[in-house]
């Protein structure tokens, strides 16, 4: 299987590479290794990562910038001459292009009689009106959609206003986080003030109102567990409003600013958070899986996949503050269960959002699609 693959650097550094910067090149790497040759159009490359992705597809080409916003309505006639210019060159079979806008871009370069199947990669949950209106432009012109979890598929359906038929599942998933050993877990605690036997809350997020931090610093009034802090890691524009809003608590607090070593803060962790007000498939759930940590989150978006209630973690409603203390004050009070669910959600990780995992799982929606494409050919519905 052939594949072009179309990005915008700037979503692939959100959505896919993450703060690894290695995901989606192994990504790409395995999907070779087991037949799909990838070749990837970047629509703009101001972030320098045609040299990252070269050594893992069988070639990069870099194509006029295409922004997420309005201004790419500048840029989009060349980006679509490049785009079909590249795919009568590479004839791939599918085309896969990652949100709204490329894969706008993919559907009027790969328009008429002989063309690739086109399958769009949706990655947010919801957003503003610009990006509902673009995601149904985009998901009417791909054949298909390819969504994170389960949860997505009928919420994606319900707001590109396709039938729930035309929506795959292609996993999302994070590289291994490295080894962190119990010394440097100290070394962290002591550098904030945090005692040894202290219990920890941490998020690792966006701070974005629909991330629900604020909910959780409400939250931390209603803790019974004696001693626990907040470690919040991330930036964001809500970050000023949230320092205020944590001044304002008895619980502990510290803000971390933007890390690339998300591994070291969630080992220091006993449990991780998610508030989420909303949320599509956060890559952090797949992180706390993989870090062995416990989770509590909102019953959100593809929250309700990535977390198996009850046995890796805990759920709760969302905006409700007594709710998620009570959840965090059973995984704080209780270490065997918090064991138990950090091994369950290990164990979840290693089935389901390994490399190797999403790998098999892109090829098998890419498959899906070629096979709905060729009944439909013969059916003449296409």
């Amino acid at each position: 299987m052939r594949v072009l693959f179309v990005a915008a650097p700037s979503q692939v550094d959100r959505r896919l590479v993450g703060h690894t910067g290695r995901r989606l090149p192994a990504l790409f790497r395995h999907l070779g290794e087991i037949g799909v040759q990838i070749d990837l159009a970047l629509l703009g490359d101001t972030s320098g990562r045609r040299e990252a992705f070269a050594p893992a597809v069988a070639s990069v080409r870099v194509l006029p910038a295409l922004p997420p916003e309005a201004s790419a309505l500048v840029t989009l006639p060349a980006a679509v001459r490049r785009l079909r210019s590249a795919v009568r060159e590479l004839r791939p079979e599918l085309v896969a292009a990652n949100e709204p806008m490329p894969t706008i871009a993919a559907g009027l370069a790969t328009r008429g009689r002989k063309r690739p199947v086109l399958v769009y990669h949706r990655h947010h949950e919801t957003g503003r009106r610009r990006l509902v209106t673009a995601s149904r432009v985009a998901a009417r012109l791909a054949d298909l959609t390819a969504v994170e979890s389960p949860a997505l598929r009928n919420l994606s359906a319900h707001d590109d206003r396709v039938s729930p038929d035309r929506v795959l599942i292609a996993r999302n998933s994070t590289s291994d986080l490295r080894a962190v050993d119990e010394d440097e877990i100290g070394r962290a605690r002591h550098d904030l003030g945090i005692a040894p036997e202290a219990p920890v809350v941490a998020v690792v997020s966006r701070l974005r109102a629909e991330k629900g931090i604020d909910v959780l610093l409400a939250a931390t009034d209603r803790l019974r567990t004696a001693g626990a802090q907040l470690v919040i890691v991330g930036s964001g524009p809500e970050e000023e409003a949230l320092r205020a809003l944590a001044g304002q608590r008895r619980t502990p607090v510290h803000f971390l600013g933007h890390t690339n070593d998300v591994a070291l803060w969630l080992n220091v962790a006993d449990v991780v958070a998610l508030p989420s007000r909303r949320d599509a498939f956060p890559r952090t759930a797949v992180e706390a899986l993989a870090a062995c940590r416990p989770i509590v989150a909102s019953r959100v978006g593809g929250l309700v996949d990535a977390v198996d209630d009850g046995v890796s973690g805990l759920l709760v409603p969302p905006e409700d503050p007594d709710a998620l203390a009570t959840a965090l004050d059973r995984v704080l009070g209780d270490r065997e269960l918090a064991r138990s669910m950090g091994e369950a959600g290990r164990g979840r990780y290693e089935e389901s959002y390994t490399t190797d995992a999403v790998a098999d799982s892109w090829r098998s929606a890419w498959e899906a699609a070629l096979a709905n494409f060729s009944s439909s050919t013969e059916n003449g519905k296409r």
